[in-house]
């Protein structure tokens, strides 16, 4: 197996437990503080697969390490700004978007997990 298509399978092992901890969050958050809340948990855990997704075509069209580390740089200020225009633009509330963003962030630990 070639080195992307192994950034390629662990993507989608990453992005399909980070939709899963998405939608998880979103009922959870829906139960409590109604569609608002739910729409607010999907928004954070939408932010946090588009940057994994960003990341993996990242690694697979990058070499350099200097370019991976300003990759890191670009990811965190566009997770900042996506934040801020949910919060701010879109008035989404904050509790349930910072919490399912931190909680899909965890869907890395699964590459802890090899099979």
């Amino acid at each position: 197996m070639s080195y992307t298509d192994a950034v390629s399978r662990d993507a989608r092992r990453v992005v399909s437990i980070q939709a899963l901890l998405t939608v998880a969050m979103a009922l959870a958050f829906g139960l409590y503080g109604g569609v608002p809340w739910a729409a607010a948990a999907l928004y954070g855990g939408i932010v946090t697969m588009g940057l994994t997704a960003w990341l993996a075509w990242r690694m697979r069209r990058v070499a350099s390490l200097t370019a991976i580390y300003s990759g890191a740089v670009a990811r965190y200020a566009l997770a900042a700004a996506a934040i801020g225009v949910g919060v701010g633009l879109l008035r989404l509330a904050a509790v349930p978007l910072l919490c399912a963003f931190a909680v899909t962030q965890f869907g890395f630990l699964v590459l802890l997990r090899r099979p």
